[in-house]
C-alpha cells in the first residue's frame, strides 16, 4: 500500500477540516505526519520531523506534530518549547493515549481528529486566536519513506 492512501480522500479532508477548525480558533499550528515505517523511538523520529518540516520556526513556538508510523504502529506529539511552558507534564501522554484508543478499534480518522480537538482546546487558553494571525504552516497532512 502506498503510504498516502493510508487515510481515504474524505478521511483526508475530515482531517484537514479538523486542523483548520482548531487554527481559526488559535494561533497555534497543527500538522500531521504519516510515514510507513519507524525503526527506532517514535518521539525521537517525530522531534526529526519537526524540526524538518521547520514547525520550531512559528512566531510564538505554538506548533505541534502529530506522527503516525502505520506500519510499525508507532504513534507520537510533539509540542514545541511556547507551549510545553504553558500545558501540564501530563498533558501530552494523554491526548496520546486518548488517540491511541482509539487507534486500537481501527479509527484512525477519528481518533486524530479527536486528538486535534483536546490539543485546540488546551491551545485556546494560551494562544487565542487574533485577527491578524496568519497561517504559517501549511494544514496538509505530510508524509515519508
Amino acid at each position: 500500500m502506498n503510504i498516502t492512501d493510508f487515510f481515504s480522500d474524505e478521511q483526508k479532508q475530515q482531517i484537514h477540516a479538523a486542523i483548520k477548525h482548531l487554527e481559526h480558533q488559535t494561533s497555534g499550528e497543527i500538522r500531521l505526519h504519516v510515514e510507513g515505517n519507524c525503526e527506532g523511538d517514535p518521539y525521537e523520529r517525530a522531534v526529526h520531523i519537526f524540526h524538518r518540516l521547520h514547525m520550531h520556526k512559528t512566531k510564538h513556538h505554538n506548533a505541534i506534530l502529530f506522527y503516525l508510523a502505520v506500519n510499525h504502529k508507532k504513534f507520537a506529539i510533539v509540542g514545541d518549547e511556547g507551549i510545553h511552558k504553558k500545558v501540564a507534564d501530563n498533558f501530552w501522554e494523554t491526548v496520546k493515549e486518548h488517540v491511541i484508543s482509539q487507534f486500537k478499534q481501527s479509527r484512525f480518522t477519528e481518533g486524530i481528529c479527536e486528538g486535534i480537538e483536546m490539543t485546540g482546546e488546551m491551545l485556546k487558553l494560551y494562544f487565542p486566536h487574533h485577527k491578524n494571525d496568519k497561517n504559517q504552516l501549511s494544514d496538509d497532512i505530510s508524509y515519508g519513506k
